[in-house]
């Protein structure tokens, strides 16, 4: 009998008690910053006479029907300053912020002490401090609209944040030339192909549904998920591999697969659907995933999430490039809802770093853990390192000897098919006089990247590595590394060697791509805006060293030989350390709370609550 009224109670709406006439607080926004899709709100809070001001503060947005919709997370106190942000692109529940109007309640524990108003010097302002996130790749057609705006016809100046999710409103050029007609059969076409589309989708639904039902009672299935474009590699198959060794395959049923990203043209409708039955059976019968990849998968078919746990070992290493959700503003930025979402844990290297892949997939950074980089395990093998180094000497003898300088920058482009790399703004000519007796240069450049580089004449000090497979191994022969805003510097910075960033087009690349951090700030290494500032700063050997161990000390919590280890253990085996999993249970327990019980209907204005009261009462 305990048990049950206690889940009653615990069931029960907690009604938040309006205080707000009291005044013991007043909440101003007095400023407000955006970093890519995280606000920041500067709020002061004036404290009346006796008033409590240990106590800890919760500020909440409140939606159109009283009902909390998020949390900002408060960064720092300076006396009576407080700075809370709120990622809008995720609150704490993996979805945006949804289209409403919103105040800001300012509360201790049950209690609703305040509503923020609006500074007078920054009311003039709320209009410039307002986001439009373009997403979709379709600008025209989808936009996030954020808007800050005070409460009109009210004495004083209550803070407002509209959210609105745009779509077009098919307001066309007046002066565009009138279309040509279509003909019936193309419109046909037009709508068939939406409709396969749509039905397509369906059906892997209904495929995924099948077979989840059909092998519902294994409950130890791995499947290690990659694309069809590349072997499986890097942080899976450093799992895969460790699991084997450990001989844990034997109480596991192990699956790799490998998804085609694009079907070939040439395949028949039956050898696409079985490609797909195939993809769905998998998906189907797995109750852990591992990918290391963007998943279209994911987005197109409802997972069963509730029995399926999704592991996102991640290819990349922190670099500078922003992705996912950080990019949003830009063209090619992601929809509201894409794979990356449905990620129930990912990986990095540090605790420091967690929040910028978090940001970036969407998800909780209490979601993601510093297992480390299962990769990195045989690349700090000291017995690994030794082979390889000898393998690589005595397959390019012209590295042996001599300083090897490694210039293996990212691709230029949006994307795989206008993937490439201007060589025309180097002069090969000045590098190779400049190497002299000291140098020769390996150029190992994204594999993306289908042009050759242009050796020419330079061969017997320049060579072109871009096929070899495993660039990791080249580190270990290379004394200087040039890069530009490639993640390669993770792995590099643990060989405590110098490196310099040739960033001819950083600001144009910092516009339109996007960092995560201060390029300047965060680069291990020195910037050189042009060639010639990079071959004088090669001369000179001004590479600003001493950045190395501090990117070193920022993106790694532990370097060691077990981090393959470490996934298999808090993954697999289900023996993740007690803090992460308070620290998740904590924050799904405050958006349960939020989401589920909170009740701010005592904001109502007096005159609707009496008149509620008298028709309860009728």
């Amino acid at each position: 009998m305990s048990d049950n009224s206690g889940m009653e109670k615990n069931n029960e709406l907690i009604m938040m008690k309006n205080l707000t006439e009291s005044h013991l607080i007043d909440a101003t926004v007095i400023d407000i910053e955006w970093e890519r899709v995280t606000v920041y709100l500067d709020i002061r809070v004036d404290f009346s006479k006796g008033a409590d001001k240990k106590k800890p503060l919760t500020f909440y947005i409140i939606n159109g029907d009283y009902k909390a919709r998020a949390i900002f997370r408060t960064e720092s106190i300076k006396g009576n300053m407080y700075r809370v942000s709120l990622n809008v692109t995720n609150p704490g529940n993996a979805r945006c912020v949804p289209t409403g109007n919103y105040t800001i309640a300012v509360c201790r524990d049950e209690d609703i002490l305040a509503v923020a108003e609006t500074d007078v010097k920054l009311a003039s302002r709320l209009q410039e401090c307002s986001r439009n996130f373009l997403y979709n790749g379709k600008a025209r057609r989808s936009t996030y609209a954020v808007t800050f705006l005070v409460k009109e016809w009210a004495d004083t100046l209550p803070f407002l944040m509209h959210i609105l999710h745009a779509k077009a409103a098919g307001m066309g050029d007046i002066y565009a030339p009138k279309p040509k007609k279509v003909s019936f059969t193309a419109k046909q076409k037009a709508n068939l192909k939406a409709n396969v589309r749509k039905y397509s989708f369906r059906l892997l639904q209904q495929m995924y549904d099948h077979y989840r039902k059909k092998y519902r009672k294994n409950k130890n299935t791995v499947l290690f998920l990659y694309e069809a474009n590349y072997n499986m590699a890097s942080n899976l198959k450093a799992v895969e591999k460790r699991i084997r060794e450990r001989e844990i395959d034997k109480d596991f049923e192990i699956i790799e697969f490998a998804w085609i990203a694009d079907i070939p043209s040439e395949y028949t409708i039956k050898q696409r659907i079985h490609n797909q039955r195939i993809l769905m059976k998998n998906l189907a019968k797995a109750n852990i995933i591992f990918c290391d990849n963007y998943v279209p998968a994911f987005t197109r078919v409802k997972l069963d999430l509730d029995k399926t746990t999704i592991i996102n070992l991640w290819h990349a290493g922190i670099g500078f490039k922003a992705v996912g959700y950080s990019r949003w503003g830009h063209l090619a930025a992601s929809a509201p809802f894409l794979a990356h979402r449905v990620y129930t844990y990912g990986v990095c290297g540090s605790r420091q770093v967690s929040h910028v892949f978090a940001e970036a997939w969407g998800i909780n950074s209490e979601r993601v853990l510093p297992t480390g980089m299962p990769r990195m395990d045989k690349y700090l093998d000291k017995s690994h390192r030794e082979e390889k180094t000898k393998e690589l000497y005595e397959a390019y003898p012209m590295c042996k000897g001599k300083k090897v300088i490694l210039f293996a920058p990212t691709f230029r482009g949006n994307n795989h098919p206008d993937a490439h790399y201007p060589f025309e703004i180097m002069d090969f000519e000045k590098l190779y006089k400049l190497c002299g007796d000291e140098y020769v240069v390996l150029f190992k450049m994204h594999p993306w990247i289908n042009q050759p580089v242009p050796i020419g004449k330079y061969s017997d000090k320049f060579l072109d590595l871009t096929s070899y497979h495993d660039i990791n191994n080249l580190f270990y022969i290379t004394d200087l590394l040039i890069t530009d805003y490639s993640s390669c510097i993770y792995e590099f910075s643990l060989m405590h060697k110098p490196m310099l960033f040739f960033a001819f087009d950083e600001m144009q690349y910092s516009i339109s791509r996007g960092f995560h951090h201060d390029y300047r700030l965060a680069a291990p290494g020195k910037v050189c805006n042009t060639f010639d500032e990079l071959l004088k700063a090669i001369k000179e050997k001004d590479f600003e060293f001493e950045k190395v161990e501090q990117y070193v000390e920022r993106n790694f919590d532990v370097i060691d030989s077990n981090s393959s280890d470490r996934v298999i253990d808090w993954f697999l085996l289900d023996k993740m350390p007690q803090k992460y999993v308070d620290e998740i249970n904590a924050r799904d327990e405050e958006m349960k709370l939020m989401y589920e019980k909170l009740d701010f209907a005592s904001l109502l204005p007096p005159e609707i609550n009496d008149d509620n009261a008298s028709a309860d009462e009728s």
